[in-house]
């Protein structure tokens, strides 16, 4: 089975199992890391679906640019899903939610602070409010505390904590963070805009370019698919019927591996 089959057959799993599973965890003891889970799951199937579509329509440019969304968004998850099986508690959801959001109010109070003259005090004053009301927990932090508490969902601190609590997870027989891992840094020449970009992309380098989405759509998939096979797997630990979700899932991951180690 390749990746586009795939996509259909787990496209189907979503649509027949998604909502019945996120409604099932309605008086969880775990709220706030469902939500963010389950917000990963809706937010890397957007960006896939976007990829499959740049692969097709031959624009390596934006392609690379949503690969790079998509590997931040990938270790964002693998961090909570590992906290979450590790301590059993809601804090990992409740920290990203409260401090990564409250951070990002900030930094758009910030922004509109430097538009002050243009649009007045009040807009900012109105989100520093909003910030209070919406991130209580946050608000009583300082700002310095703010980003420091935040700033473990930053890809380095990522990185470290991945090695540090699953050495395992950084070696060649995890195909998805063993590739995600080198490419992140390099695809950041595409977010920013950088030179790399000339000399990666265009001229003799453009046949290879469309052959690298294709091999990384295949991933894009796979990382997809394992947000949502891993957000399962653990919601089935406190609701056990959604476990055929996780079985089914990871069935059609197998397929499309399997079609890959053949190639190799």
């Amino acid at each position: 089975m390749d990746y586009s089959e795939a996509d259909d057959a787990f496209a189907e799993i979503v649509e027949s199992d998604g909502r019945a599973m996120i409604e099932g965890t309605l008086g969880t003891a775990y709220p706030q890391t469902y939500w963010a889970m389950f917000g990963f799951c809706a937010k890397t199937n957007a960006l896939k679906s976007a990829m499959l579509d740049l692969h097709q329509a031959e624009n390596p440019y934006a392609f690379r640019v949503m690969f790079r969304c998509l590997c931040e968004h990938y270790l964002k998850f693998m961090y909570l899903f590992i906290r979450f099986m590790r301590e059993k508690t809601d804090d990992v959801g409740v920290e990203y939610r409260s401090f990564c959001g409250a951070v990002e109010m900030h930094d758009y109070a910030e922004a509109l602070e430097l538009a002050e003259g243009l649009i007045g005090n009040s807009i900012v004053a109105e989100v520093e409010r909003i910030v209070g009301a919406v991130y209580p927990r946050a608000a009583q932090l300082t700002k310095a505390e703010l980003e420091r508490a935040s700033a473990k969902f930053r890809y380095r601190a990522i990185l470290r904590f991945l090695a540090r609590e699953r050495p395992g997870l950084l070696s060649d027989k995890t195909p998805f963070l063993a590739a995600i891992v080198p490419a992140y840094a390099l695809l950041s020449s595409y977010v920013h805009g950088g030179p790399w970009t000339d000399l990666d992309l265009f001229g003799s380098e453009w046949g290879a370019a469309i052959e690298q989405c294709r091999r990384d759509s295949e991933l894009a998939f796979l990382m997809t698919a394992s947000v949502f096979f891993f957000t399962a797997l653990v919601v089935s630990r406190e609701f056990p019927e959604h476990g055929i979700v996780a079985a089914r899932t990871k069935e059609v991951m197998d397929r499309v591996m399997a079609v890959g180690s053949d190639d190799a």
